[in-house]
C-alpha cells in the first residue's frame, strides 16, 4: 500500500483500498498519551533524585554532573516532546477519520433516501 494522510476531511491514498479502525486508533493515541505520562513522571523522579544527590558533590565532579544533569534534561524535554506530538498526531488522526465515516454514512444515507425505498442515484 501506498502513502496516506488525512487532509482537509478527505484522505489522500496511492495503492489499494484503505481502511481504518477508528476504535483502534483511539485506543493507540490514549496508549501512546499514557505512556508518555508514564515517561514523564520517571524522567522527573529521576531528575529529583540526581538533583538531590547534586548537594554532596563538590568541585570539578559538581560542574561535570551539573552539565551532565542539564544534557540529560534536554534530551528528556526532546523524547518527552516526539512522544506527545506522536500522540496528538493519532489523537487529530481519530478524529479526521471519525468525521470523514460520518461524512461518508450520510452520504450513504441519502442514496438510499427515499419515500418509496428504491435508491436515489445521487452521485456527485
Amino acid at each position: 500500500m501506498g502513502y496516506s494522510t488525512v487532509s482537509g476531511g478527505s484522505v489522500v491514498v496511492s495503492g489499494e483500498a484503505f481502511q481504518v479502525d477508528v476504535a483502534a486508533l483511539a485506543c493507540s493515541a490514549a496508549h501512546v498519551g499514557g505512556q508518555g505520562d508514564d515517561v514523564a513522571i520517571a524522567h522527573l523522579s529521576s531528575h529529583n533524585r540526581m538533583e538531590a544527590a547534586q548537594s554532596g558533590w563538590v568541585g570539578a565532579s559538581a560542574e561535570a554532573l551539573t552539565a551532565k544533569m542539564a544534557r540529560w534534561s534536554a534530551t528528556s524535554r526532546t523524547l518527552l516532546t516526539h512522544v506527545g506530538d506522536h500522540s496528538l498526531r493519532l489523537s487529530n488522526d481519530t478524529i479526521g477519520f471519525a468525521a470523514l465515516e460520518r461524512v461518508n454514512a450520510a452520504k450513504s444515507d441519502a442514496v438510499c433516501d427515499s419515500s418509496d425505498g428504491v435508491a436515489a442515484m445521487a452521485w456527485g
